[in-house]
């Protein structure tokens, strides 16, 4: 699978943007650095790189497994491993076909409003554990934030994801920084 990255400029602010290819087909990922959040691309684009060669040596259909084979080689990087496995599945959803918002949304009527712990997805670090977190969580009112990026990176896939979660708070990236 070929790996490649971009830092991209949006309003005077950073951000990367992540892409796959296989066959002629491509899937996207992005990170949105949050500076009060002690983040910045520099530290993003190092884990990337710490990541490349690992990535490039998988296949699409290794999307389910992804997010812990690179959890094993260097922990804890949740972003940079949930922008990589999104990216990813999009590119799976792609070659297999496959609507990434019956593969990944719930059947729930999401209402958009608070309510409980905001749960930003990117920091799970998994796609999946984002798509079952309400199961795991009965117990809490967990409003799912949905960040728009800056060109709608992601988007499909978040989207799809908070059709889980009983409540949602759509955000722009700008409202972030």
């Amino acid at each position: 699978m070929k790996f490649f990255y971009n830092l991209e400029r949006k309003d005077n602010f950073e951000y990367i943007v992540l892409r796959v290819e296989e066959n002629n087909l491509s899937g996207t990922g992005a990170i949105l650095p949050i500076r009060k959040n002690g983040e910045n691309y520099k530290i993003f684009m190092g884990v990337i790189e710490e990541y490349r060669s690992i990535v490039e040596k998988l296949h699409c259909e290794d999307v389910f497994v992804i997010t812990g084979i690179l959890e094993e080689h260097f922990p804890n990087h949740p972003k940079v491993k949930f922008a990589i496995q999104a990216a990813v599945l999009e590119l799976f959803s792609k070659k297999y076909k496959l609507d990434i918002t019956k593969l990944l949304g719930g059947l729930k009527s999401t209402k958009n409003e608070l309510c409980g712990e905001r749960l930003f997805p990117e920091y799970l670090g998994d796609v999946f554990h984002a798509k079952y977190y309400p199961e795991t969580k009965k117990e809490t009112n967990t409003t799912f934030v949905l960040t728009k990026y800056p060109n709608n990176e992601m988007d499909t896939i978040l989207s799809a994801l908070s059709s889980n979660y009983e409540y949602l708070e759509v955000i722009s990236w700008r409202e972030l920084l």
